[in-house]
C-alpha cells in the first residue's frame, strides 16, 4: 500500500535534497564544486569542511568544540579556533550557501510561521518520515559507502547532528552584530538540531538523550514547544545541544 504524503513534506525534500546536493553529493549534483562545501575531491580542492570537521585528522576547532560542550574547555579556545582567519572565512562561506538555500525554501527566519515550519520539516527529517529518494539512491552504485542511506532523506550518523552545531555555533560567533536575518536563522536552526536530535535518538534509538524523552506524542508535543521557543533564543538552543552532546557521551544525569 503506498504512503500518502502531504505538500509539505515534498517542500521539506526539496530543502534536504538541496542541502545534500551541495555537500554529501556534490559529485553528482555539483561537480563543477569539486567538493568545496564538503571535503574536498582529494586532489587541490581540500573543501571547506575540512577546517572544521574530522575526515583524517581532528582540527582544532572540532576538538574545541567537543570540550566545550563537555564542559572540559573554555569558550575562549573555541572562539579562538574558530577565528583563525582560514576556518572564519570558510564558516562563513558555507553559511551564505546555508542561508541563500534557506530563503529559498522557508523564507523568513524571523516569521512565526516559518519557525513552526521548519521544525516541523526538522522533526521528520530525524524520525525519517519524509518521502523516499529514489532517483538518488540509482544514481549512487552498490560499493559506494553512501549507496545504503541514499534512498532516504534523514540523518543516520548520529553524530553529524553535533558537527552541524558546531558550524552553526561557529557561524553565529563569526557574524556576531552582523546580519539580523543570519543571527535569526542560526538560532532557528540550532533549535532544529536540538529537537531533531533529540526526536532522532528517542524515535530510531541512535544513542542516549533524555530519559523524559521517548517515541511517543507527548514527547513530540514538548520538542515541538522547546524548539519554538528555542528558536528565538540561540544561546538557550546552543546550551540545549551542548547538554545533548553531554548525554550521548556520559548519560543523562
Amino acid at each position: 500500500m503506498a504512503v500518502a504524503f502531504e505538500p509539505s513534506d515534498l517542500r521539506y525534500v526539496a530543502w534536504f535534497h538541496e542541502l545534500d546536493a551541495w555537500t554529501e553529493y556534490w559529485d553528482v549534483y555539483h561537480p563543477e564544486t569539486h567538493g568545496r562545501y564538503y571535503f574536498g575531491d582529494g586532489g587541490t580542492e581540500l573543501g571547506l569542511l575540512s577546517v572544521l570537521l574530522p575526515r583524517t585528522s581532528y582540527p582544532p576547532a572540532f576538538t574545541a568544540w567537543t570540550r566545550l560542550a563537555l564542559g572540559t574547555g573554555a569558550q575562549a579556545t573555541f572562539l579562538a579556533a574558530i577565528r583563525d582567519p582560514d576556518v572564519a572565512a570558510a564558516v562563513r562561506e558555507v553559511d551564505d550557501l546555508v542561508g541563500q538555500i534557506f530563503a529559498r525554501h522557508f523564507g523568513d527566519p524571523a516569521d512565526p510561521a516559518t519557525r513552526r515550519d521548519y521544525l516541523e520539516a526538522t522533526f521528520r527529517f530525524a524520525i525519517d518520515a519524509l518521502p523516499p529518494a529514489p532517483e538518488r539512491a540509482a544514481r549512487i552504485p552498490p560499493g559506494d559507502p553512501r549507496h545504503r542511506t541514499a534512498g532516504h532523506h534523514t540523518l543516520d550518523g548520529d553524530i553529524m547532528w553535533f558537527a552541524w552545531a558546531l558550524q552553526l555555533d561557529a557561524a553565529h560567533a563569526v557574524s556576531a552584530g552582523g546580519d539580523l536575518g543570519a543571527i535569526n536563522r542560526h538560532a532557528l536552526m540550532m533549535a532544529g538540531i536540538a529537537t531533531g536530535c533529540a526526536a532522532n535518538y528517542a524515535w530510531r534509538a541512535h544513542r542516549r538523550t533524555r530519559a523524559s524523552y521517548d517515541a511517543s506524542p507527548a514527547t513530540y508535543a514538548v520538542l515541538r514547544d522547546r524548539g519554538l521557543a528555542w528558536s528565538t533564543d540561540f544561546a538557550a538552543a546552543s546550551a540545549e545541544v551542548h547538554a545533548l552532546y553531554r548525554i550521548r557521551e556520559w548519560g543523562d544525569a
